[in-house]
């Protein structure tokens, strides 16, 4: 069986790559290449090629200018299909295509059903970003989801929200758990470790969708009533200066730290207390998952869908402001209780293990339509 992956960007740690490394490292007995969308070498990258699995590159502008991130993205609308094209008749054949590249995914698909790959899959990632959408790009994106209802036999998504933003109401898409490797995410193997200071950690791509800038304000908040806090945030993305500056401009620098994306998570998470996710908006928020099964109680915002929970997530508003979600975390720390375990059978539910075995079926055909 040989199935061609496409990521949403490059293969960096962020929460869609760990899906698709997920599933390539438990099929072992599968080819999967992969399409990228950057010339830049990140974190999967030689990890994607030792499991056996080539990789294909289609760049996009990444820079800041809006004129040419515009004609980037009209270009991208042949490009991808063009390309994508190509590589399926050069490289394949492909028993399935698995497209992780949101609204683009449509493109990828077209081409997909050209070449004539049976099994063509748009799996949902992400919900409806805050505010009002452009007219433009209300256009882009209806066209696109012509696209991907035309062209895609396999409607996946991480949770009901995904679906509902990517496929509308279609009756074909299902979701999927994201899944979490549970020998890695062990708490026998990272146990807890006490600690005198109260400890929270963030994990994810410091950009707006992740609201990093809300959580500072939280944490300089907490600062004031208890003092003796630390913060560690793992991550990369486009607006790391930006947070760096804000953790100087309140004076957080000995109660934050900013740790590269490839740091160990279990171990930062087994001396952990609350883990702090204020999303702005969230396809699920795989980070929640992986830090329930070591036990850290999870704050949440509201735009995270409720499949991320697994009995330790509260749920905030944004409108409440950073000053009252400090004082909800007050009463935790205040009222706390030990440390805490999802069940077995809620962890099973999310074990990549058991949740690569649906891909499996999916690759075969088992779930398309025609």
């Amino acid at each position: 069986m040989k199935i061609l992956h496409v990521s949403c960007g490059g293969l960096g740690n962020g929460g869609v790559q760990a899906v698709i490394m997920g599933i390539c490292r438990h099929l072992p007995d599968v080819q999967f290449d992969i399409i990228l969308f950057t010339l830049e070498k990140r974190y999967y990258d030689d990890q994607f090629k030792s499991l056996g699995g080539s990789i294909f590159r289609i760049p996009r502008y990444e820079g800041r200018n809006r004129f040419k991130r515009i004609l980037n993205n009209l270009s991208m609308m042949f490009r991808i299909p063009i390309q994508t094209y190509k590589i399926l008749k050069k490289y394949g054949p492909y028993d399935a295509i698995h497209c992780h590249n949101h609204f683009e995914s449509g493109l990828c698909n077209v081409a997909a059903r050209m070449a004539g790959v049976k099994v063509r899959i748009s799996h949902s990632h992400n919900t409806a970003p805050p505010g009002k959408r452009r007219f433009t790009w209300r256009i882009y994106e209806w066209v696109l989801k012509y696209l991907i209802t035309n062209n895609s036999n396999v409607q996946i998504g991480c949770s009901r929200q995904a679906l509902k933003y990517l496929f509308g109401n279609s009756e074909k898409a299902y979701v999927i758990n994201n899944a979490i490797n549970l020998n890695y995410f062990n708490k026998e193997l990272y146990p807890y470790k006490k600690h005198e200071t109260i400890n929270f950690i963030h994990v994810g791509r410091y950009s707006s969708e992740k609201n990093q800038l809300f959580l500072l304000d939280i944490i300089n908040h907490l600062k004031k009533e208890i003092g003796n806090i630390q913060l560690t945030m793992i991550g990369f993305g486009e607006d790391e200066e930006i947070v760096a500056e804000k953790v100087i401009r309140l004076g957080l620098e000995k109660n934050v730290k900013m740790l590269p994306s490839d740091t160990n998570i279990p171990q930062q998470l087994s001396k952990t207390d609350y883990f702090i996710f204020p999303s702005n908006f969230e396809g699920l928020g795989i980070v929640l998952l992986e830090a329930q099964a070591m036990g850290v109680k999870c704050i949440a915002s509201s735009n995270v869908p409720p499949e991320a929970n697994m009995g330790l997530c509260d749920y905030l508003d944004l409108q409440q402001g950073p000053e009252e979600w400090a004082k909800y975390i007050l009463k935790l720390i205040n009222n706390k209780s030990n440390r805490q375990y999802p069940l077995d059978h809620v962890l099973k539910n999310y074990d990549i293990e058991n949740i690569s075995k649906n891909y499996k079926e999916i690759y075969s055909g088992a779930f398309f339509e025609n």
